[in-house]
């Protein structure tokens, strides 16, 4: 449970105690984090670039129908009023049904499903470009939804095989900001490169962004297919003494197992999804995906509404910074989570970006384009800061593995009920008052952010306080552990 943490205690496996050498333990980190020792090999992937790249294209096949919405889209296909945010809904409806059952195929059938599932979202991304009415935009999305509902799940999961729990938050904070910064740098500028471009064969203007866009992805997906890592009992980019060693290190953070991957059963799978840690960082994560999936999709129009006279390619260079920005920033924040070895600050630093920025767009008018731009990079930055936060939040506090799987689905599936949130926030009949229904919609949200953290905070507090004194050995005395692995419960607030 919670925000304490302990390097003393090392337990490893039942019989491999000694294993966890701390330098030897360090040397395995640097060679999962980075690509290193013949990198171009089917064998030498490493977890976090692989993850990245991965995140990448998922952000960036999500992100683009904004781009595409500022260069005509609606026009172009026959979108009324509430048409492109019914269709956007349609995706995370589809994210949110999808997610958990398929966290659960990945579990069952291994992490080869999650490059499958980059080249399918990539095959829909290039269907995207030849839609001509509201049906095909609808089937699109509905098909993007299920195709992506492996990948975010499948990567949470691969994560918690791989890195212990106070490890954790600084890498899904890199994977995830890192890609979702690069994505919509990224994303910006192609797509402004694109529009510039004009025809490329029969497609033009925003078709190209998908065309362009979906090939890539594809082809990322066939690429990278050989070199998605596997379970850290079978993976090949590790020699025998690194694979003791990294199934060590999940005994280490998990004594009371006797198997690194158990069945799955319905008692592990129910106290994945309904336990308090898991449902507040859920709420916390609604609550984030309400800023960051409705700024990633309305940018742009948000950006135009304040720069009216604005072209559609310097709309799309000016949402370039706000990424890079709140990438960097959050990104800090997820390394101050591993150095403190707490979340909860940072989360209410999320929760204060959003507020202030929510805030300056609800107190100025369309005179203060520069406060209200400004505004945007406190907007992003929340969101960013607080998703990877939360995610690790959830991930550090859970356990045996089955409960792990659950938990990424869980809080990043049910999250998708914010993105559904965020999607209407933004409709088109309030944008000309500078989209304040919007806004003031996710300055509440970004307040009971505050409430949920410090409340998460205050019980985990209390529970590590009665499991000190010994009120929840009882837990722990029914399966028959021992007194060291009592002591590292305690020392964890497990």
């Amino acid at each position: 449970m919670s925000e304490k943490a302990n390097s003393q205690y090392s337990l490893s496996s039942p019989n491999e105690a000694s294993l966890l050498n701390p330098k030897a333990e360090s040397k395995l980190r640097r060679k999962l984090d980075l690509l290193i020792d013949q990198p171009f090999s089917p064998y030498s992937a490493r977890i976090l670039p692989i993850v990245t790249l991965t995140y990448t294209f998922i952000f960036l096949d999500r992100s683009n129908i904004g781009n595409a919405k500022s260069a005509g889209l609606e026009q172009d296909i026959g979108l009324h009023t509430y048409d492109f945010n019914l269709g956007t809904c349609l995706f995370y409806i589809t994210y949110l049904v999808c997610e958990v059952p398929c966290a659960l195929l990945v579990k069952r059938f291994g992490f080869w499903l999650v490059p499958v599932s980059v080249f399918c979202f990539g095959i829909v991304t290039v269907a995207t470009a030849f839609i001509h009415n509201r049906a095909g935009f609808y089937a699109t999305r509905i098909m993007l939804g299920l195709a992506e509902s492996f990948a975010m799940p499948g990567i949470s999961y691969l994560l918690t095989r791989y890195y212990r729990r106070h490890e954790l938050t600084s890498r899904v904070g890199c994977f995830m900001l890192i890609a979702a910064g690069s994505a919509g740098a990224f994303g910006g500028l192609l797509a402004a490169g694109l529009l510039r471009r004009g025809k490329i064969g029969n497609r033009s203007s925003w078709e190209n962004i998908f065309l362009v866009e979906g090939i890539i992805t594809m082809g990322f997906g066939l690429l990278s297919f050989p070199f998605f890592p596997t379970d850290p009992e079978r993976t090949r980019m590790l020699n025998e003494e690194e694979r003791k060693l990294a199934v060590a290190r999940i005994y280490a953070d998990q004594p009371q197992i006797s198997d690194t991957k158990e069945s799955m059963n319905r008692k592990l799978i129910k106290r994945g999804a309904f336990n308090v840690t898991t449902m507040a960082c859920t709420w916390l994560y609604i609550v984030d995906n309400c800023s960051v999936q409705g700024l990633g999709i309305f940018l742009p129009s948000i950006l135009k509404v304040n720069y009216p006279t604005a072209s559609a390619i310097r709309i799309q260079i000016l949402v370039v910074p706000i990424y890079i920005t709140a990438a960097v920033i959050a990104l800090l924040a997820t390394i101050g989570c591993i150095k403190t070895r707490t979340h909860f600050p940072f989360v209410l630093f999320a929760g204060a970006c959003t507020i202030t920025g929510y805030s300056i767009w609800l107190a100025t008018d369309s005179s203060f384009a520069k406060a209200r731009y400004a505004a945007c990079f406190l907007n992003m930055t929340g969101g960013f800061t607080g998703g990877p936060v939360v995610l690790g939040w959830a991930a550090a506090n859970s356990s045996p593995d089955t409960v792990r799987a659950m938990v990424g689905a869980v809080v990043t599936g049910f999250g998708g009920i914010g993105s559904i949130a965020g999607v209407w926030a933004y409709v088109q009949t309030d944008a000309a008052t500078g989209y304040h229904s919007g806004n003031a919609f996710n300055l509440s949200m970004s307040s009971s952010l505050i409430f949920v953290c410090l409340g998460l905070f205050a019980y985990q507090w209390y529970e590590n306080q009665r499991r000190d004194n010994g009120h929840r050995n009882y837990r722990l005395e029914r399966g028959g552990v021992d007194q060291y692995v009592l002591s590292f419960f305690r020392a964890f607030g497990l």
